[in-house]
């Protein structure tokens, strides 16, 4: 983002000085050109500079009205009455002034954008503003642009309360939209999904007829093979279990088990394609030293043998 009251004060100054020569005969056109050519930013910032000046003169009747006051012009001053009160109050406040009425054109700024990620095999803890606080489920990407949040993965989102804000996250095809609350999101190759642990959300998409409001223990599962979505129940304690080290699944093909399980602890682990739609539902742990993908094997009775450096379940021979 700009900043105009450090870096760009030079260009501000610079800009102010140009507009303001141009109301003299002896203004240097060509100088003036090539400064514009010399950097995009000084053409840039002319712009809004020349913006807040029409601005400013648009209003000047309105201010002078609500003062009751008026001042007296210089015959023969060739300076528009505009700058010529500006140009009284010196330099510094000339520049002053402009570098604040830039400073709160949201039209001309651009808020910052933020990236968080976090490691195959570790999540991370990110911090913003107002209280929010996300834990990113390892592999996955956080997006960050004033109150318009993008994610690639899966996240556990807590937004305290807070009247009058708004605060928007993409995930995918879908829009959640929170006004306080803790839930779990998801926007993975094979869908988006939501689920509340506490308080209440909306979630909005093209693909919906309307927005659909959600609660504690209530959540969506929108599957981007077959199209659908489906309205889904949760234990609220149970949301993004994955934080205290387990993985719960509910039907989940095998091959998806793995990549989660692999995603999660950090060990690699493939599925022999002979039992690769076969479902699972359970909890597996991944913070207890032990092999995950062991674990699955001894509760599936499938053989886990070495395979590059990872796992690989196979059909018990």
């Amino acid at each position: 983002m700009r900043n105009y009251m450090t870096t760009e004060n030079g260009i501000i100054e610079e800009a102010a000085g140009w507009l303001m020569r141009q109301q003299g005969d002896d203004m240097d056109w060509g100088g003036f050109t090539a400064w514009l050519e010399a950097d995009p930013r000084n053409r840039q910032a002319y712009d809004e500079v020349a913006l807040i000046d029409a601005r400013l003169d648009a209003c000047r009747g309105t201010l002078v009205e609500e003062g009751k006051t008026s001042l007296p012009e210089p015959a023969n001053d060739r300076v528009p009455m505009r700058w010529g009160r500006l140009a009284g109050w010196g330099g510094g406040a000339l520049i002053g002034g402009l570098a604040l009425l830039l400073a709160i054109q949201p039209a001309s700024q651009e808020l910052p954008a933020r990236d968080y990620r976090s490691p195959q095999g570790k999540s991370a803890d990110v911090t913003l503003g107002d209280g929010i606080r996300v834990v990113l489920a390892p592999a996955s990407h956080l997006a960050v642009q004033g109150d318009q949040l993008a994610l690639e993965g899966t996240g556990y989102f807590d937004v305290p309360h807070q009247p009058g804000r708004s605060l928007t996250i993409r995930a995918g095809d879908f829009q959640v939209s929170d006004i306080g609350t803790r839930f779990s999101l998801e926007n993975e190759p094979e869908g988006v999904s939501v689920e509340v642990a506490e308080g209440s959300l909306s979630v909005a998409s093209d693909k919906l007829p309307r927005a659909i409001a959600l609660t504690s223990g209530r959540g969506i599962s929108a599957d981007k093979a077959s199209g659908t979505v489906r309205l889904t129940r949760v234990r609220p304690q149970q949301v993004a279990s994955w934080r205290t080290g387990k993985i719960q699944f509910d039907q989940v093909p095998l091959a998806l088990v793995a990549r989660d399980i692999s995603r999660y602890s950090g060990e690699k682990v493939t599925v022999d394609p002979a039992i690769a739609g076969n479902s699972f539902s359970g909890v597996i742990a991944i913070d207890d030293g032990a092999s995950p993908a062991r674990a699955l094997a001894q509760i599936l009775s499938l053989d886990a043998k070495p395979v590059d450096g990872g796992v690989r379940l196979e059909p018990r021979r």
